[in-house]
């Protein structure tokens, strides 16, 4: 079953693979400014007027024609496949060019990015293949006269044909057995430049004596590559300070920090109707900032970091939300979607 998905981002790309192993996928993604020329991959188009997200996504010098895994001449003929590495999980990432789709047999095409849904709806009617709109983001649009069948892991109002379900975390992220710690970590994108920025800089102030580590785009520690590694540095902390008010839909981060185990710290009511608002309960899987002022929040920390079973059971607390999530349960819903409109 030949399934094409767009790749913009790693860690929704990484959970349709692992989606795909559910159900059977040789899932590929498209390669090449052709798709751009073409009109079909059209991310970025309309926000930046240019194609620097075409030239970072469809472009690059990892990608790579393999044969049994091994680099081979660039014939363009031969394979179908090329090679990635994204630092998300160790699975390959196979690609294809707008050519070598064309002559391909395909199941269903699947757009992730908002602006990709048209094109890759006509391209999806091109080779005879059902359109698929994967939902993953906070207020994104879907035209619901594409007549797509949506996989929904956000809150957005389902109005055509589709199923919610949540997105499947890389095998990285698993329990892990709460070690003693007074690291407290955060890999919110932007966290210096975002709203919620100034009450972190306010807790390092109130907790000097803890080691912080605050992590991802335009952050003090930088960007954390390959996943196991982010895994590693999660499991290794007291807290993670998740505090993001733009919301997230699925929310990839907070979802690893319930996967291994460990509570977190941030403002409960920017999650409220979201997938991840049953992770945010104050005492037991978190610290609500919404509930505590920051003076609070620094004396809980010391004397949750100062009592390992209190710690514990937080950290099993976070662990059994993150548990009530089926992901069989929910792909078999998927496929009972897309096998309806076969």
């Amino acid at each position: 079953m030949n399934v094409l998905a767009d790749r913009h981002h790693a860690g929704l790309y990484r959970s349709l693979q692992l989606l795909g192993d559910r159900l059977g996928w040789h899932l590929y993604t498209p390669v090449g400014l052709e798709w751009w020329d073409a009109g079909i991959w059209n991310f970025g188009r309309k926000t930046w007027g240019d194609d620097r997200l075409a030239q970072q996504f469809l472009c690059g010098s990892e990608w790579m024609r393999t044969s049994n895994g091994q680099p081979v001449a660039q014939d363009p003929e031969f394979p179908l496949t090329y090679r990635n590495s994204d630092g998300i999980g160790s699975e390959t990432i196979h690609g294809v060019t707008l050519s070598q789709a064309r002559r391909m047999s395909w199941n269903y095409v699947i757009a992730t990015a908002e602006d990709n849904q048209w094109g890759f709806s006509q391209f999806a009617k091109g080779v005879g293949a059902r359109f698929v709109m994967q939902v993953g983001n906070t207020r994104q649009h879907v035209d619901w006269s594409l007549d797509p069948l949506a996989i929904v892991s956000s809150e957005v109002p389902i109005e055509g044909r589709g199923v919610r379900y949540h997105q499947e975390m890389d095998p990285a992220y698993h329990w892990r057995e709460p070690v003693p710690s007074r690291t407290i970590r955060s890999f919110v994108n932007l966290m210096p430049r975002i709203e919620c920025g100034p009450l972190l800089a306010d807790a390092q102030a109130l907790l000097p004596d803890f080691r912080w580590g605050v992590h991802g785009i335009d952050c003090p520690d930088g960007v954390i590559k390959p996943t196991s590694t982010i895994a590693d540095l999660m499991a290794g902390s007291l807290f993670g300070w998740h505090d993001k008010v733009t919301g997230d839909g699925f929310g990839h981060v907070i979802h690893a920090w319930a996967a291994i185990g460990r509570p977190i710290i941030g403002h409960a009511s920017h999650y409220r109707g979201q997938l991840a608002e049953h992770l945010w309960q104050d005492g037991r899987t978190c610290i609500d900032l919404d509930r505590h002022p920051l003076t609070e929040v620094a004396s809980l920390v010391r004397a949750i970091a100062d009592d390992p079973d209190w710690h514990a059971a937080m950290c099993r607390a976070i662990r059994a939300e993150y548990d009530r999530i089926d992901h069989a349960a929910e792909a078999a819903a998927i496929a009972a979607l897309l096998g309806s409109a076969s």
